[in-house]
């Protein structure tokens, strides 16, 4: 019965996937080809691919070009703002950088503003590493708007992208993987439309990954020294799954010149010093974050709420959180768990989690080079021994999320351009068919949101093109609550939510509570909002939010009143589809 089981859960994985990212299109367009190839002998005369003369500037005019592009489709495709946990959580920690803290003071009535990814005590601060938030911080100083910082790495990571590819292959080549790469992440995906922060660690990897290859040919503290701010970049933005995608590398490079102490002292100490400062960094963040510099602000929430729980050997702590909304998501974290909580458990969610990473960087379009995989491996083996620590690292963790494996992207850009290299020896003329594909998925996305038509799935917070906004009702709210009353506070309560699938957080505020102008607090109660209320003196309007219909409604705060008899605030979200929300853990 369990194999029948894990059977129809390989199907639905493998559907989930197809379904998903206009995946159907693509396969429909492969269908298309193959019956032209079979039925006339047709042959697509797309086998060019750019050969600049000058590749490197190519690269950089890429990188540049795809921020140009992105800023151009403003009018399409508006700015991002947060909507899932993760977002807000990485924008607290760039506010409390901005505001020159580290880590802010406890507030006196903490109970209101208690969050998913953030803890409450000893101090109020994010869950994740610093890496993000100093990029967005340092944006947000600079040019005002913390999104700058996204677009930046993403020109960096582009650029850097090219250097990384050009010590495997050809400049040609290189910049031809920039292309994909623009393509494919740097206008329609999650990483740039998003705060989930995936272009600083895939930055870092790409150092790490660039190095490997010129420090085999030959022992040099320059590239010893890139390999080593890879790895910082990594430690600050995602050490978990930086840390394992490093050690097949290091030990390559360690059993190679095993029998020189030179070169491993050439290599090992430039590297050694840059890991040690990311030791030094992330030590002095969590002391101020714990009192502890090797106690983490995950380690306070999972102790205190019981999250994070999707790596396999978690145990599960005995928790049970007051709050319904923070248990709720607890016991979604352990689901989550569940999926690699044993073997039979790890083939049964295996394919529901691969396609998640699957869809992003591929597609059905981009699966058909890895038909010459064989033949890569043969020829560039160390590729998949570069990708073999962050596969490994993913694999054991029940959630899925394209931002875990992005320390691997230069990594997956080369083994697919090697592939397509391949490709074009057999004469499949296609290599230059590839940017083109994906372009026109992206043109039909955006073209579709604007024309209001169906053109995804209903949720989907981490696509490579199609990524839905979801619920926007706090952000409307917040626009128009500041619009109508530019001189005003608010403190605005919200009610428990009562769909238990619907994960999207109101509670979320500035670094500095007290001075921000609106105050989300949860409904605890008359008694419990009475006494918030009365801290803030009267300084400010006080409502109460309910989030369980749609629009969402905001009234006047009357506790003494029945809720019928409460005068009802004209503000309100426009009409959008009622759904469940579930955030990318």
């Amino acid at each position: 019965m369990r194999i029948v089981e894990i059977f129809l859960m390989a199907l639905a994985g493998i559907w989930q996937g197809l379904r998903m990212d206009l995946n159907l299109l693509e396969l429909g367009a492969i269908a298309a080809g193959y019956w032209a190839w079979r039925k006339h002998g047709w042959r697509p005369k797309w086998d060019r691919i750019p050969n600049p003369r000058k590749p490197t500037i190519y690269a950089l005019g890429i990188a540049a070009g795809v921020v140009l592009i992105r800023l151009a489709l403003l009018p399409l495709l508006p700015a991002p703002v947060p909507i899932v946990a993760d977002e807000f959580s990485h924008l607290l920690l760039a506010d409390t950088l901005v505001h020159g803290r580290l880590v802010n003071p406890t507030h006196p009535f903490w109970p209101h503003f208690e969050s998913l990814h953030i803890i409450q005590q000893p101090h109020y601060a994010s869950n994740y590493f610093p890496g993000p938030a100093i990029v967005l911080a340092a944006a947000w100083i600079l040019v005002g708007n913390p999104w700058a910082g996204i677009l930046a790495e993403c020109a960096a990571f582009l650029a850097i992208l090219y250097w990384s590819l050009r010590g495997w292959m050809p400049a040609r080549w290189s910049a031809y993987g920039v292309l994909l790469a623009a393509l494919r992440f740097g206008i329609g995906s999650y990483w740039i439309n998003a705060f989930h922060g995936g272009f600083l660690p895939a930055l870092g990897g790409a150092l790490v990954f660039g190095a490997f290859p010129r420090l085999q040919r030959k022992a040099n503290w320059i590239h010893a020294s890139v390999l080593g701010a890879g790895l910082l970049v990594m430690a600050l933005s995602r050490p978990y799954e930086g840390a394992l995608y490093a050690v097949p590398i290091l030990g390559a490079l360690a059993w190679q010149y095993r029998q020189s102490f030179t070169a491993v002292a050439r290599v090992a100490i430039p590297a050694a010093a840059f890991a040690a400062f990311a030791g030094l960094l992330l030590g002095g963040y969590m002391k101020q974050v714990s009192g502890s510099p090797f106690v983490s602000a995950y380690q306070i929430s999972q102790k205190t709420y019981g999250w994070p729980l999707g790596v396999a050997w978690t145990t599960v702590p005995n928790i049970h959180n007051q709050n319904v909304e923070m248990q709720t998501y607890f016991e979604y974290e352990i689901s989550e768990r569940e999926k690699v909580d044993g073997p039979l458990d790890f083939l049964e969610f295996l394919t529901l989690r691969i396609q998640e990473y699957w869809r992003f960087f591929l597609g059905p379009i981009l699966t058909i080079p890895l038909l010459f995989l064989p033949r890569v491996w043969k020829r560039r083996p160390w590729m998949f021994v570069a990708l073999s620590g962050a596969v490994f690292a993913v694999m054991f963790e029940g959630a899925a999320s394209p931002h875990y494996i992005a320390i691997a992207t230069a990594a997956i850009v080369a083994i697919l351009v090697e592939s397509i290299r391949h490709l074009r020896v057999a004469r499949w003329g296609l290599a230059g068919a590839f940017p083109w594909a994906i372009a026109a998925v992206l043109i039909i996305r955006i073209a579709a949101q604007n024309l209001h038509l169906p053109y995804t799935q209903t949720v989907n917070y981490q696509s490579w093109c199609c990524r839905v906004e979801g619920n926007l009702n706090k952000a409307r709210i917040t626009h128009e609550l500041i619009a109508q009353q530019p001189a005003a506070k608010h403190l605005v309560f919200v009610k428990a939510k009562t769909d238990w699938r619907n994960f999207l957080q109101w509670i979320y505020n500035d670094a500095d509570i007290d001075a921000s102008r609106i105050v989300w607090a949860r409904d605890l109660g008359v008694e419990r909002n009475s006494e918030l209320i009365d801290y803030y003196k009267g300084s400010r309007e006080v409502w109460m939010l309910d989030p369980n219909v749609e629009p969402a409604r905001m009234e006047r705060y009357r506790p003494a009143l029945p809720p019928h008899e409460q005068p009802r605030l004209a503000v309100a979200a426009a009409p959008a589809e009622a759904q469940p929300q579930r955030p990318a853990p």
